[in-house]
């Protein structure tokens, strides 16, 4: 920053503590600080929306990998139960005969079951490779994209915002300085050619001021309407990629139902299913352990 720089800093933090103590008078324009308020609110309601459609991006990432870390752990699981169970043993030759028809049942159970945790495993990668692969790229470019440019301009019209409230700093202060001199004058010959340098100071600081007040209250109204064409293109794109994405994984998924065997469709159907969990669940308690 150069020596002028400095100066003018100085200058006006020494006017925003004389405005708050009451000692100048402030320029207040009503009209412009409603448009700005305005612009505030947008502004923070699309960064605040930037920040939640980014995670929920990356949230979906975090779901779709449980999916496959809870597919893998089951088919893990089912391929255990398979390779560890043991036969009970047999007190007679008719109950030995039944014990192994048992014992092959629950066998042939398990390796259904495993290979369907397996396929299901397995799904869930495809899945995830395709699914979201397609989701990101469509979802980074006609969503995430365009809101990121959008609130890109805020750091252009922030620049400016500020530029006005230094050129506000600097009015009231010539205003106040010229006040002064009308308040007290001199006899000094000087002193006329001294409150003419001070007015035409004054009127440039107000005509400096006045040009970028009038162009932000002309601007941000514009910039405040043109939200709603804006975002709406991405919010029916959003709309559209989720049903994509959903739709995929349920008809993906869906697949699988049809090879759970039928007894299972029909308990979970006629809502027999949680009596069979009971009845494990009573099997286990039982157990002398």
């Amino acid at each position: 920053m150069s020596w002028i720089g400095i100066k003018k800093a100085i200058n006006r933090a020494g006017t925003q503590v004389m405005l708050k103590t009451g000692h100048i008078e402030q320029t207040i324009d009503k009209d412009y600080d409603f448009e700005e308020k305005r612009y505030r609110t947008l502004e923070a309601s699309s960064l605040k929306l930037q920040k939640q459609l980014r995670n929920y991006s990356e949230c979906l990432k975090l779901v779709t990998n449980s999916q496959i870390n809870v597919a893998e752990a089951l088919s893990s699981f089912y391929g255990t139960t398979a390779s560890t169970a043991k036969p009970k043993e047999a007190n007679g030759t008719g109950e030995e005969d039944n014990q192994e028809q048992q014992q092959q049942q629950q066998q042939e159970e398990a390796a259904k079951f495993e290979s369907l945790s397996q396929e299901y495993y397995h799904t869930l990668l495809k899945l995830n490779s395709d699914c979201v692969a397609n989701f990101e790229q469509p979802y980074n470019q006609t969503v995430l994209n365009p809101i990121a440019r959008f609130n890109s301009y805020y750091i252009e019209i922030n620049d400016a915002i500020k530029r006005r409230t230094n050129k506000q700093l600097d009015y009231d202060a010539m205003k106040n300085k010229l006040k002064k001199l009308m308040e007290k004058p001199q006899l000094d010959p000087s002193f006329d050619q001294k409150v003419s340098e001070t007015a035409s100071e004054a009127d440039e600081a107000e005509r400096a001021y006045s040009e970028i007040n009038d162009q932000l209250k002309r601007e941000l109204p514009k910039l405040v309407s043109l939200r709603v064409p804006y975002f709406d293109p991405s919010f029916e794109a959003f709309v559209k990629i989720q049903t994509r994405f959903f739709g995929e994984s349920y008809r993906v998924l869906n697949g699988l139902q049809g090879k759970l065997d039928a007894r299972t469709r029909e308990d979970y159907v006629s809502g027999k299913l949680d009596k069979r969990v009971d009845e494990v669940l009573d099997k286990m308690r039982a157990l002398e352990l």
